[in-house]
């Protein structure tokens, strides 16, 4: 794993993108506490990762206007939490694979996170354990529809084939997660990209 994490922080940075490796899940907190300003408003895209290397609650502590639609916000509704998420100042996120050649892919249901990788915030961090590293494209694929999307379906108590079988079964199901796919091959002109590589196992 050391030699695919050394392969993929190599060609990240070679493909534009910001690279920072975190030895443990809170100095990849620290890491972050240090890139975003407090006075920055943060955005959160759906993440299992980011719940556990805790930065939520620490950016919401020191006064960072924070907004996730996993975590209820007075006077706001859940599409309203998401739609002020979209337009913060920076934006948080996990990635569902990372090649060794530097490609970022991730695949959602409703798009968000898609959407806050390419337009929208002033920088964007992705977190991202060494669990989410795969040697090429057709990998990252693979992992998405039979390691990402199975766990990811039955936490959201979803009635998809995957949920039951484990496995892609590529459904028709109306509670599909996997709608729309983004691969980064390089930087994005609109956002810049950071991505902090855990030396940890984090979400699915």
């Amino acid at each position: 794993m050391s030699n695919l994490l050394e392969q993929a922080a190599h060609n990240l940075a070679r493909n534009g993108f910001t690279v920072h490796i975190a030895d443990s899940e809170a100095e990849a907190a620290d890491f972050l506490l240090r890139e975003i300003p407090t006075d920055w408003s943060v955005g959160f895209g759906g993440s299992i990762s980011l719940d556990q290397i805790g930065i939520y609650p620490k950016l919401a502590e020191r006064g960072n206007p924070v907004y996730w639609h996993w975590q209820s916000v007075p006077g706001l509704s859940r599409q309203e939490v998401q739609q002020k998420a979209s337009t913060a100042d920076a934006f948080l996120l996990s990635s569902n694979a990372i090649t060794a050649s530097g490609a970022i892919v991730n695949t959602d249901g409703y798009g968000n996170r898609l959407a806050g990788l390419l337009y929208g915030h002033q920088r964007a961090f992705i977190v991202a354990g060494v669990n989410k590293l795969v040697p090429d494209l057709d990998a990252a694929r693979i992992r998405i529809a039979n390691q990402a999307a199975p766990p990811n379906t039955r936490r959201l108590k979803l009635e998809t084939p995957c949920a039951e079988t484990g496995y892609c079964m590529n459904c028709d199901s109306p509670a599909r997660i996997c709608n729309a796919t983004l691969i980064l091959h390089r930087q994005p002109g609109a956002v810049p990209i950071t991505v902090c590589l855990v030396k940890r196992t984090l979400g699915f």
